[in-house]
């Protein structure tokens, strides 16, 4: 009996972690979707990667660029700008005419 149990506890937490993703596999995921003009499922995926880590300036900058080609309001509560100007403060290289380009200088 202690056998199956040991044997189930062992399988339950290989199976949560091969569920856990990292912020980066998180990141890396919604660059393939809006590769694939996914935009939806990539904005959730870098959303995911920066609830993970609040200071990945990548996903902040890959999550902007996505939110512009999404339709209007399909995200209300984030505006594009705000996510560019954290990567950029985050230390991204998010040049100026990006910037202009979406309207946020």
């Amino acid at each position: 009996m202690k056998k199956i149990l040991l044997l189930s506890g062992l399988f339950l937490v290989l199976s949560i972690a091969t569920l856990a993703q990292t912020a980066a596999e998180w990141n890396k995921q919604g660059v393939d979707h809006s590769k694939k003009f996914e935009y939806k499922q990539a904005y959730e995926c870098f959303t995911k990667a920066i609830e993970l880590k609040a200071d990945f300036a990548e996903a902040y900058y890959n999550r902007a660029t996505v939110w512009f080609e999404l339709p209007a309001n399909t995200f209300p509560n984030i505006d594009g700008c705000d996510d560019l100007k954290t990567a950029k403060s985050l230390g991204y290289k998010v040049k100026d005419e990006v910037m202009k380009k979406f309207g946020c200088l």
